[in-house]
């Protein structure tokens, strides 16, 4: 099996993150194709849903750099309403952490997702499978 590393994902996907080290999405130079990073463990309804949650997160997450771009990536898909969504999957290496990492991470070969939901005043969204 082959080990991904975050960029290689986005790679995979042909989108750019901002910020190779810090950024959770990314889309190409058109907007036509974006991509964004999941916790594995965080999918619903047998993983056809996923929704944030705001309250389970770092608490510096809502203000930083990285969740400004996803929820930007989000809006652009959301504006786009047959936009779908690429998924690179992240698997934590502590669920129980507030702050959390990348254990490993994998592009989903067949996952695409659109915005169901995407409340940009307190940043949280819902995702549904296509």
């Amino acid at each position: 099996m082959k080990k991904w590393t975050h960029a290689m994902s986005f790679e995979h996907f042909k989108v750019k993150p901002k910020n190779p080290r810090w950024s959770w999405s990314g889309r190409n130079e058109d907007g036509s194709s974006i991509a964004v990073t999941l916790w594995q463990d965080r999918f619903e309804n047998a993983g056809k849903t996923y929704r944030s949650n705001a309250d389970r997160d770092n608490p510096d997450w809502a203000s930083s750099s990285a969740h400004k771009e996803l929820i930007e990536n989000l809006s652009v898909a959301k504006q786009t309403k047959n936009e779908l969504i690429h998924v690179i999957v992240a698997i934590p290496r502590d669920k129980s952490a507030v702050k959390r990492s990348i254990k490993e991470c994998f592009p989903h070969p067949k996952l695409k997702m659109r915005v169901e939901e995407l409340d940009e005043a307190n940043g949280t969204f819902v995702l549904q499978a296509s």
